[in-house]
């Protein structure tokens, strides 16, 4: 919780139980009144300082109970019941519980402060694919339209706001539960200069996971860009948690839980989103949109990476595409093609968290599977990532994580984490463990940083698998 919802909660709450122990009425004296307005200063505090939020609607409803307390009834002088006054500090107490529970499940997260020399520079691009018609909505007519964030090494200027993690188009279309995500703040600089430290600079691509948003991996993005890389999101419609077009229209993932089959054709679609966005960097390097990014991307050290769908997407990139040098997938299931027996020749980093058979087993029921199907599934899950690594591919395994620990979602709620995660610790691993990669491969710094970390962090049990 921040400090001015600390205060109301404090204040507020404190005033309530005062009211109420005290039997307080309100009188014709103007001193009798003074509890409602320090409640009502306590909640235009926290709105006016921090902004007005959901997840605050029972602190800001005490001033409604407050007023009741002092203006509805008369002052009664006769001695209370015990078991009446028990219950009414009971339900006091749950709903004060409410009050502290929500923004604690629900919180305004910091991400991470980027560690690199560069501050952290943000644009959005809205592409059309002329080549491809949209086949992913049925009844939709005209070509492929992408949302594109490129973050970029940019130049400090302090008069610029940090952008928010949501824009306020993005949270109107995704609603309740994360609605607020636009007062948590990023450290990106919308439009900032582009550095000039650097006469070029190496590109990244990520692919987020089904169901997300382009930014889904903020904290791992802004580590990457202030240590010289420029990185492009892809935001892949119909797939993503939500797109806003600039025109105002708005797409949400409609296949909240889509068949293996759908997945399979639909990784297609999202290679083809990556192709794209590559031949499109190439015009965006030759000056096309405007001269902000015109021979500053080093489009001969490309690497990829991605989360859950989005990571096996980087994993058959790899494969198929000669621009892209090397790949992450974190956590991704190779789902849409046949992974060869004898690996790949090209970097590839699988970062996993340690998934079990009964935990796909829970999802069962939701999916509409049986259990034979599962179990199918999860073993074909782990022979492909095992495949895929063979022949000197790199492979990680995070203890006390999940399946969200490699994005902002762990951050979002204590509800999305392991038992006994540390979002931060996990973070921290996937940051060092993704620029060390990126640089070693891409960058090409010839540096064993890998090993290092490999040594420094033996849980997580890093090898080179031959």
């Amino acid at each position: 919780m921040r400090f001015w919802e600390i205060l109301l909660v404090g204040v507020n709450f404190g005033l309530l139980y005062w009211v109420f122990s005290k039997r307080i009425k309100a009188t014709s004296t103007s001193k009798s009144h003074w509890p409602l307005i320090v409640g009502i200063l306590a909640v235009m505090g926290q709105v006016v300082f921090e902004g007005i939020t959901w997840r605050m609607i029972p602190a800001y409803l005490t001033i409604v109970l407050i007023a009741a307390y002092l203006y509805v009834g008369r002052k009664k002088k006769n001695k209370r019941k015990w078991y009446t006054v028990t219950i009414q500090i009971t339900m006091l107490t749950v709903y004060l519980a409410s009050a502290i529970l929500l923004p604690t499940f629900f919180p305004i997260f910091s991400l991470p402060n980027p560690t690199g020399a560069y501050s952290v520079g943000t644009v959005t691009y809205h592409w059309t694919d002329e080549k491809r018609l949209e086949t992913l909505e049925k009844g939709t007519q005209g070509n492929r339209e992408l949302m594109i964030q490129i973050w970029y090494p940019a130049t400090e200027e302090s008069e610029k706001e940090p952008e928010p993690y949501f824009t306020p188009e993005i949270t109107r279309t995704v609603g309740i539960p994360l609605s607020h995500l636009d007062q948590v703040r990023t450290h990106s600089l919308s439009e900032a200069s582009l550095s000039s430290e650097q006469e070029r600079y190496p590109v990244l691509i990520y692919s987020h996971g089904y169901g997300s948003p382009r930014n889904s991996a903020t904290f791992q993005i802004e580590e990457l860009v202030s240590h010289g890389y420029i990185v492009v999101g892809m935001e892949h419609t119909y797939s993503a948690l939500a797109t806003v077009f600039p025109d105002g229209r708005t797409v949400i993932n409609s296949k909240k839980y889509p068949s293996n089959s759908y997945l399979n054709d639909l990784m297609s679609t999202w290679k083809a989103d990556a192709t794209f966005v590559l031949d499109q960097l190439e015009e965006l390097n030759n000056g096309g949109e405007n001269d902000r990014f015109k021979g500053k991307l080093d489009l001969g050290k490309i690497g990829m990476f991605g989360h859950s769908f989005g990571g096996a997407t980087s994993y058959w990139m790899l494969q198929q595409d000669k621009r892209v040098k090397a790949a992450i997938n974190m956590d991704g299931g190779l789902i849409g093609g046949t992974v060869p027996e004898e690996g790949g020749e090209k970097p590839y980093f699988l970062m996993n968290t340690t998934w079990s058979l009964d935990e796909w087993l829970k999802s069962a029921d939701q999916l509409g599977k049986t259990r034979e199907s599962i179990e199918k599934e999860y073993y074909d899950y782990l022979s492909k990532n095992e495949k895929s690594i063979v022949g000197g591919g790199l492979s990680l395994l995070i203890p006390n994580s999940t399946h969200a620990s490699f994005t902002d979602v762990s951050l979002l709620s204590p509800l999305n984490r392991a038992k006994g995660e540390n979002p931060k610790k996990v973070h921290r691993l996937v940051r060092e463990f993704t620029l060390a990669f990126f640089d070693q491969y891409v960058k090409g710094t010839g540096e064993p940083t890998l090993q290092h970390l490999g040594e420094k962090y033996p849980a997580v049990k890093f090898k080179v698998n031959h």
